[in-house]
Parts: structure tokens; sequence; C-alpha cells
């Protein structure tokens, strides 16, 4: 007997034990697909080596999904964000094949992720009228985009097995951060959809599900400071994995599926939370049981494992091909080859071999294309190498899955003040503070740095190479800095760098920067390429 039919009986045996009044909703939740339309692996973003270890995509999701709703017609599924980015199918083929394939799931609603907005308004909007589900994100002001007016709205009422079940979005207010949100303005999420819940709530809806895609721990506190008449939270982008015990992809766990939490309003209820992981790795699959009048008495699921052992849809692989083709038409171009695999996990706890690669080749291409008597330093985030460096050959497709985005390198003038103070905010937000691990940890060149990462201001040294010999950074100095342009639009909240840099001069599309980087060093060997001590962590 498969996996399936296995949870099929145990749901029907279950379905039967409870009060017949009782009616049963079915969720299939995904999120944060980030373009995973071919397979994927736990390590790189696109499957290499066609074993085992190769999992999700989307042929395989839909698979699962249809299946799910086959058994079960009324099932609701629920998009929680951030198709957008991510491998190069999105960078080359960005919205349009991404609403091709996600409107062939049966979608009853969708959640935006902060990515959607990675390309501007123009292609968000152009993707949400396409979509055959609606979309919604309550805690957005959107009175100045004329563009999106319409095909957002704040919740839905879907009807399943004769019962209304209102569901209300949400969207990470670190959204305008990271993305080109432009005249999009971001709310509070709480008061917002306590709002809305009431709203529901007056028109007789009593089932109330939040599709957050605005992390596990917001959506906890939601669920705690005005959860009194949520039901179901929905949730992505931090891409948790809840799970039972130890995880089937042996990753780590964020907490049970589903998470409870008890709503603090002086009312007995307590919150469902789920969410899927990401990448397509996981597809969240939960019951709940609600009672006349709205009140969950029950419920049972777990997350579905997509890997091998779940097939791909036969008729999607044939949709996909056309397009698979062409792009590793492009992508496929050898551009040099690598001894082992260069990990850009560690790179978010300390140096890293990866990230000074990234470094010293920015900085060899700007002191090349602009010499200056100006003293250069190359700067960059953790956050902005997106992949491992595979071992073996290297293609135009490694550069693009380390490098999706379009951005370009820059070389501006600025003071050396303002370099402190975007090195302070490189550690000022953190996954772990002990020993710490954060997203935004530099990967530079032409400095040394000394950080107390338990101290407020954490930056102790800053040492800037010139010719042979490190000094310390001057505050009044100015520096040729070769950074984004992303930082240069404020990206990740570095506005210091965009409000005080002048003199911008372009250096090159940072993809290709980057293929010449591995062209220049190839075959890379990490013997080669030693860590130098740039970066000491004081914890």
């Amino acid at each position: 007997m498969t996996v399936f039919n296995i949870v099929f009986v145990f749901l029907f045996l279950r379905t039967q034990a409870v009060d017949i009044d009782t009616f049963p909703l079915h969720i299939v939740h995904y999120n944060d697909f980030h373009a995973r339309f071919e397979e994927t692996s736990l390590q790189f973003p696109m499957c290499r080596n066609n074993d085992t270890q190769c999992l999700g995509g989307f042929a395989r999701l839909y698979h699962e999904i249809t299946t799910l709703v086959k058994a079960y017609p009324e099932t609701l599924v629920l998009n929680a964000g951030d198709v957008f980015q991510g491998t190069y199918w999105y960078t080359l083929l960005k919205w349009n094949v991404t609403q091709k394939f996600i409107n062939l799931l049966p979608n009853d609603v969708h959640a935006i992720g902060n990515h959607e907005f990675d390309d501007g308004v123009a292609d968000l909007s152009r993707y949400i009228a396409t979509l055959r589900a609606p979309v919604v994100a309550a805690n957005i002001d959107i009175s100045d985009v004329p563009s999106l007016q319409g095909i957002i709205k704040p919740h839905v009422v879907v009807t399943k097995n004769g019962r209304n079940i209102g569901v209300i979005g949400l969207i990470t207010t670190e959204t305008p951060i990271a993305s080109k949100s432009e005249n999009v303005k971001f709310l509070d999420s709480i008061p917002v959809v306590e709002r809305e819940a009431k709203l529901l709530k007056d028109k007789g809806v009593d089932i109330i599900i939040v599709l957050s895609h605005c992390g596990l721990d917001v959506d906890k506190e939601i669920a705690r400071t005005v959860g009194e008449n949520i039901d179901v939270i929905v949730g992505g982008h931090t891409h948790s994995l809840l799970w039972n015990g130890e995880s089937p992809s042996k990753e780590k766990v964020a907490g049970p599926y589903p998470i409870l939490v008890e709503a603090t309003q002086g009312c007995d209820h307590q919150v469902i939370i789920v969410t899927a992981s990401s990448f397509t790795k996981y597809l969240g699959n939960i019951t709940v049981f609600f009672d006349k009048s709205g009140e969950v008495v029950d419920f049972e699921g777990s997350p579905i494992f997509l890997n091998r052992s779940i097939p791909e849809d036969p008729a999607i692989l044939s949709l996909l091909q056309p397009y698979k083709k062409k792009l590793h038409s492009l992508v496929d171009e050898e551009i040099g080859y690598s001894n082992q695999i260069l990990s850009d996990y560690n790179c978010s706890a300390h140096e890293c071999i990866l990230g000074n690669i990234v470094a010293d080749g920015c900085w060899r291409a700007t002191v090349a294309k602009y010499p200056t008597n100006l003293t250069t330093i190359a700067f960059l985030l953790r956050n902005n190498i997106r992949s491992p460096l595979p071992s073996g050959k290297l293609t135009r497709a490694t550069a693009l899955n380390i490098f999706p985005f379009s951005n370009e390198l820059i070389a501006l003038e600025i003071q050396g003040r303002y370099i402190l103070e975007a090195l302070r905010k490189c550690f000022s937000k953190s996954y772990n503070s002990v020993p710490f691990s954060g997203p935004w940890v530099p990967q530079f060149s032409g400095m040394r740095i000394t950080v107390n990462t338990t101290l407020p201001r954490n930056v102790a040294s800053v040492l800037v190479k010139r010719g042979d010999v490190y000094r310390p950074l001057d505050p009044d100095e100015v520096y040729q800095l070769a950074t984004l342009d992303y930082f240069l639009m404020g990206g990740a909240g570095f506005t210091m760098l965009k409000e005080n840099s002048r003199n911008p001069k372009h250096v090159g599309k940072m993809l290709k920067v980057f293929e010449d980087i591995i062209k220049e060093i190839s075959p890379i060997d990490e013997s080669q390429h030693s860590l130098d001590g740039r970066l000491k962590l004081i914890e």
C-alpha cells in the first residue's frame, strides 16, 4: 500500500471517528517555490547528478497536489508566496513562464511574497492579472499604485462543502528593504489582521485563515496577540520546516506540525500554524475539523516529503521540456572547473572561501576598469550569494544560480564613516546570536575587520589595505567602494550607501563579473584560496 493510500485510509477512519456534525477542511499548502521548475536538491538550486538526492520540482509538486485534490475535491489549496526568483528559470524567463505553470495548479488563493516585487510593480501587476485564483494582501496600501488596484484584495471568502472560509492575506513589512516595491506602503500586520478578522466575523464567516508571507516568528506573534478570531495561519517567508520528529531530509526542524499558539485575549482559543519549508521539498497537508459554530475540534495531517518516491507528472514534464531545452542551450556553456564544493552556508557565520573569491574578483575588476589614487574596497553581503559553488564542471548555470538577480557591479566614492556605518549594520541582524550567524555578514576585499558581536557598536576595528600596508579606516577619507547597484538603491536598508555616495560608475553586470572570476582562477582549488583572517569575530 502506498504512503498516500495509507494516509487516505487513516484520514477516512479519523473522519468517521469524529462527531458526524463536524466539518472537515482539507488544506494543502505550499510556499517559497522560488522557481523550482526542475528538480532541486538539498544543497543546490538545481539537481546536478540525476540521482536519489534529487527531489521536488514543479512536476512532482503538481502530481501530489492534484492527487490530493482528486481524493478530496473540496480541498483548499493555498500558495503562501515567493514563487519568483531562485533559479535561472526566473532570471531568464521572468513572470510569464511562472504564471503559465502556477496557473496549472488548482489554487484557491495566493499570497504574494517579497520576491514578487524583485522586478518592480509593473511585472508584478502583469503576473497577478493573469492568475486564475485571487491574490490577497491586507497589510499593503496601494492607493498610489493604480496598476495593483482591483487585482489584490485584503481578504476573500471561499466556499467548501457549503461552508464559507475567510482567507486574509499578509506580506512581510521587510519587502521595501530588499525589493523594488516602489510606491506600495507596507502596514503593521497585527492591527490589520485583527481588523480583517473582525470584518469577516461580522459578515457571519466563522472559519478564518490567515495566508501569511511574514515568517514564522511574526505568525506566532499574530496568533498570540490577535488570534481570538483566527483558526489557522498558513505561512511562508522564513522557509521553516515543521515536522514531528526527525525530518526525512535531515534538515533542521523549526517546530512540530502544526504549531499550536494560545491566543492571549482572555479566551480559550488556540491558533493552528503550518508552513511547508521551501523549494518544493515538502508539501503541507492538514485536515482541520470544525464544529457548527466554527470552532476547531480536531486536526490531523503531516507534510509530504517530495522525494523521488513521489512521481513526476508526465504531462507536466512534457510542457516543461521546450523551456528546459531552450534554457539549457543558453546556460550549459562551460566556464570553469572546481575541485571541491565551496559552501555558501558558512559565509553566514565567518570568513568563507567563496565570499573571498567573489569579493577579491570584484575588487580586481573595479581597479582594472577604474584605476584611482583612492583606496579601493569591495563589499557585498552573504545574502547576495545564493548558492554554493559545486565541484566539477562549472557552467553559466552555475553563475546564474549563485547570482540570480540582475545586479550591476558599480564603483562609487564614499567617506570612511559611512563604510563603518554599513559594516555595523551588517551585524545588526542575525539568525543566531551565539555563535553569531546572519544574512548580512559582509563579504569584502581590501579590509581586515574585527567584530565583537556581543557589543552594540559591534565593529571593534577596520583596517584598510593601501599597497601592501593595512591602516585604520579614516572616517573622513574618501574611498572607492566596489559594490552592487542594489545598495545604491538602499537595498537591505543600507541607506547610508545610497544617501552619502557620489560619482557612481558601472563596472559590469555582476553575472558577467562572476563568470570572468571563474574563468580567471579556474581550475579552482581551495588549497589556493585559504582563509586569510580578514574577518575576525569575537563572540
